[in-house]
């Protein structure tokens, strides 16, 4: 009994170990985790640092091309500047070569005829004429172009003494002169200069500059201007005309109505007709055989003008204000008035004598 009793005792004390085992166990096993906590301050993140876009350059202007600045074209001559002194009389014509010219020039002469003044840049053709004598106007005329090179036939001592004090070179005595006889022409209206010949020894001769043309193909100004199919304006006494022709774009001259032409056919066509008003006076010092004075044009200063271009009229002023300088020709705003590329006839009139145009 004894024996029984205490194994009691220690079955009884092994089962109450065994139930706190299991509570303990219980308790473990019924509690939740702990959780973590929010915060409550914001991540922090670092950022790349701001840069400023550096400012895009301007578009650099595409540079102007180059131009003839005698007719506005693209091909930029590389030979002398050569001035043909050409007779513009009945006796005188067909002209021989001007169709070359790249600017011309009508000035007045003694008992009110005219005289072209002719600049060949782009061309040097190989017969040009008639050739005639210089006058005390082409030295100042021609001034602007430079140390250019005079074609001409002599001249009386008060004019060779102007043109020996200027910048022009004298080529009278160059030996590419010759006479010529097609279509029974006489002296002195049959002298013919070799421009082709001359102007691989005139290397002293200046070569193209500006001397004031301004050139555009377009213009917005020609719409707001009276339209124009023909044209006069009187040099001396000489009524010098042209008429437009739309099929070319060009003025063409006429005299009594009908078409000048050249030697070989090509009919006298400008792409600008100039009517430059200049103060005109009697030139003392340059009298003819017959006792008449020759007259000379003020082509230093300032006067009105009308550019002829695509058919139609511009009213305008011009001026030139020292010997050596460009001439510019302005609008009645002040703007210079650009010419359509191709050359130009510019006619020297006296102030005052007007231009008929319709």
């Amino acid at each position: 009994m004894r024996v029984r009793g205490q194994g009691s005792r220690r079955t009884g004390v092994l089962a109450a170990a065994l139930a706190v085992a299991v509570a303990v166990t219980g308790c473990s096993s019924d509690q939740p985790a702990p959780r973590a906590q929010p915060t409550t301050t914001p991540p922090t993140t670092t950022a790349p640092p701001a840069t400023t876009a550096a400012p895009k350059p301007p578009p650099t202007p595409a540079p102007a091309k180059p131009i003839n600045p005698l007719t506005g074209s693209r091909r930029i001559p590389t030979g002398p500047v050569l001035a043909v002194k050409i007779d513009d009389t009945a006796s005188g014509r067909p002209q021989i070569g001007i169709e070359a010219a790249d600017v011309v020039y009508v000035e007045q002469v003694e008992a009110g005829a005219t005289r072209l003044v002719a600049v060949f840049a782009s061309r040097h053709p190989a017969r040009v004429g008639p050739v005639r004598s210089v006058r005390r106007t082409d030295p100042a005329l021609l001034s602007a172009y430079g140390p250019a090179g005079l074609v001409f036939s002599g001249g009386a001592g008060g004019p060779l003494r102007s043109l020996h004090r200027s910048r022009l070179r004298d080529l009278a005595g160059s030996g590419v002169y010759s006479r010529t006889y097609d279509g029974g022409r006489r002296a002195p209206y049959n002298l013919v200069a070799n421009l082709g010949a001359l102007s691989t020894r005139a290397l002293s001769v200046a070569r193209v500059r500006d001397v004031g043309f301004r050139w555009g193909e377009r213009d917005p100004r020609l719409a707001r201007t009276r339209h124009v199919m023909r044209m006069s304006a009187v040099v001396g006494r000489t009524r010098v005309s042209f008429g437009f022709e739309p099929s070319t774009l060009r003025w063409v001259r006429t005299v009594g109505g009908s078409r000048v032409r050249t030697a070989s056919g090509a009919a006298v066509r400008a792409a600008n007709v100039v009517v430059q008003f200049c103060r005109v006076t009697v030139d003392r010092g340059n009298v003819d055989v017959l006792g008449t004075p020759s007259m000379y044009t003020h082509t230093i200063g300032s006067g009105t003008a009308v550019v002829f271009r695509d058919g139609r009229a511009i009213p305008g002023t011009w001026k030139r204000p020292t010997l050596g300088a460009p001439t510019r020709w302005y609008d009645a705003k002040g703007a210079e008035i650009a010419l359509k590329p191709g050359g130009a006839w510019v006619l020297l009139a006296a102030s005052g004598t007007g231009v008929r145009y319709g």
